[in-house]
């Protein structure tokens, strides 16, 4: 009896624990799958979250309340950086800059429509992995994103039509290294460049033939009138003198839109002294006449280069020396030097020198630091342009150091 007594009270408990697990599991079930669909919802079903769970007290609750809330923040924090997103992608469009950003596999992160549009990017591979170097088909632009990752310094880069500015990224994470390049486009550029070189070009021959008409008759008037001793003699020598000048600026146009136009130059060995002074006996009577005295230094015997260019150079710079340096700067050093791979050219003043202001735009065609001064003895605004324009046809650079000690202009030459 008590035995039987015992078998029905282990099988009540057990029947009573088997029915509790299997109501228990399916709470568990139920809550869980209410969970799942508060985490899975999206922002709009969560606007009323009470429709997402019972709306009792019990602990279940209390998890779907807390699931509810991440839910929604995360939601907000996603549709926040959609948002900014989307403006950061706007703005980016918008600009004329092609931009790229790349990580150090070269594998492209984000980029604006324009570095599509400057490199023919067909949209059906969006979404895909891509890389730089399936775009751009420019080895040396590739090399260049490559070294930023080891230099991490800004890197200018350019190809015949483009300029490119790559810059390194800050990253948090030491394993992830990020950089963005601009991309310039200067084809519009170079064209409106052309345009302007071919107007002047064209203008500069057009005006040659009047006025070669008006310097012809105005010479032989003004030697008549010498001849006969006419009073209006001063009212003509002011239009030959403007005649002349005109014709030297005239000249100078034509050289610098030769300049422009044509890259080729004929380069041959010189012997840097036997030229030198040769354009030293053209000032003999200048230097006199504003006495001057031109101080040389050869520590450089040959140079591999295009002789009238190199003529024209030396002579803008000797000419500029003479002009600007003002009666209280009597001498003028011309020097050569060498290095392993360039030659050097200097020319320099001991005059009041140029003032910062005005040094950046010194090689601008037409510019004068003082106008007034300028035209009155002579100058065009042409003679430096003349020298940057011959310089880079060389291959080379001219840069200026100007002090209220003097004025130094130093050109550099490739050696080969």
């Amino acid at each position: 009896m008590i035995y039987l007594y015992v078998a029905s009270l282990l099988l009540f408990f057990a029947a009573a624990y088997g029915l509790s697990y299997f109501i228990f599991k399916r709470k568990i079930s139920a809550q869980i799958q209410k969970m799942l669909l508060v985490m899975r919802a999206d922002e709009v079903a969560l606007d009323k979250p009470a429709d997402a769970y019972e709306s009792s007290d019990d602990f279940f609750s209390d998890l779907e309340r807390a699931s509810s809330s991440l839910r929604r923040k995360y939601l907000r924090l996603k549709k926040n950086s959609n948002d900014e997103r989307k403006a950061y992608e706007t703005v980016f469009s918008g600009l004329k800059e092609g931009i790229v950003t790349v990580d150090q596999n070269l594998k492209i992160i984000s980029f604006n429509t324009r570095f599509m549009q400057l490199f023919g990017w067909s949209e059906n591979i969006l979404g895909q992995n891509t890389y730089l170097q399936d775009i751009i088909r420019q080895p040396e632009i590739i090399e260049s994103f490559k070294k930023i990752f080891i230099d991490s310094k800004i890197i200018k880069s350019s190809s015949e039509q483009m300029e490119i500015f790559i810059s390194p990224l800050p990253s948090l994470d030491e394993n992830q290294k990020w950089v963005m390049g601009v991309f310039y486009d200067l084809s519009e550029t170079q064209k409106m460049d052309q345009i302007r070189v071919d107007f002047v070009a064209n203008a500069s021959h057009e005006l040659r033939t009047p006025l070669t008409v008006i310097k012809g008759y105005s010479d032989l008037l003004l030697q008549k009138m010498k001849s006969e001793k006419n009073e209006n003699l001063q009212m003509i020598e002011p239009i030959v003198e403007s005649t002349q000048n005109m014709t030297l600026l005239l000249d100078d146009l034509l050289n610098l839109s030769k300049l422009e136009n044509s890259h080729q130059i004929q380069k041959e060995p010189i012997d840097i002294q036997i030229l030198t002074e040769s354009i030293l006996t053209e000032f003999d009577s200048v230097l006199s006449m504003n006495h001057k005295q031109i101080v040389c230094r050869f520590d450089a015997q040959n140079i591999f280069a295009d002789e009238s260019g190199l003529r024209q150079v030396l002579r803008n710079l000797i000419v500029n020396a003479i002009r600007y340096s003002g009666p209280q700067a009597p001498k003028i050093f011309v020097s050569w030097s060498q290095s392993e791979n360039k030659i050097f050219l200097s020319v320099k003043d001991t005059g009041p020198g140029i003032p910062a202001e005005y040094q950046d735009r010194i090689f601008e065609r037409f510019y004068r630091v003082d106008k007034g001064r300028s035209r009155n003895q002579g100058g065009s605004g042409l003679g430096l342009a003349l020298v940057k324009h011959q310089m880079m046809n060389h291959g080379g650079k001219v840069t200026l150091k100007s002090s209220n000690a003097g004025t130094e202009f130093v050109c550099e030459f490739p050696r080969y």
